[in-house]
């Protein structure tokens, strides 16, 4: 039995990880376009973890409309998105081990930003493995089961050069 995740659920999941990536293109775009706090040495800014969050901001929204619209791709996203966060956050440790100065607001953010997208993409990809999400959904085939259309049910047995036609003549029209 597998777990399964309720188009409700999905679609606030969505919605929270879309306000989410507005919110990190704000507080990002006005880092480092408005205040100039990369400029200034007394911030402490891990300048890495700064231009990668403003930049996964894109990805964030584009995953949290994508699981608001059930697209197929918006499970994967969400995944490569949190395995990508925990990457960065890892790489925020070594760089703190390393005595680097840095702020305790990046460190409580990355926490927050990596538990979210951890989740999300776990629960994105459960629910894509539902029978309801559009992605589980395989499209009808459009041969009868019997074989090819044309054969009247018949399987065509021809082999590579045979110039038979399907209904077993030679291919010549006989009078």
């Amino acid at each position: 039995m597998s777990a399964r995740v309720s188009k409700p659920v999905a679609k606030v999941l969505g919605g929270i990880a879309l306000l989410f990536g507005i919110a990190t293109l704000v507080s990002g775009g006005n880092a480092l376009f408005v205040s100039h706090e990369i400029a200034n040495p007394a911030a402490n800014i891990v300048p890495f973890v700064l231009y990668f969050n403003f930049a996964a901001g894109f990805a964030y929204v584009a995953a949290g409309a994508g699981l608001v619209l059930q697209r197929p791709w918006a499970p994967a996203l969400s995944a490569a998105i949190a395995a990508a966060t925990a990457i960065v956050f890892a790489g925020l440790g070594v760089w703190i081990l390393a005595g680097n100065a840095y702020e305790m607001r990046t460190v409580a953010a990355m926490s927050l930003r990596t538990a979210f997208w951890l989740v999300a993409g776990a629960v994105s990809m459960m629910r894509s493995g539902s029978p309801d999400h559009p992605a589980s959904r395989r499209p009808a085939s459009r041969r009868p089961a019997s074989g090819h259309p044309a054969s009247g049910g018949q399987a065509d047995v021809r082999q590579a050069g045979d110039s038979r036609s399907p209904n077993g003549d030679d291919g010549r029209n006989a009078p």
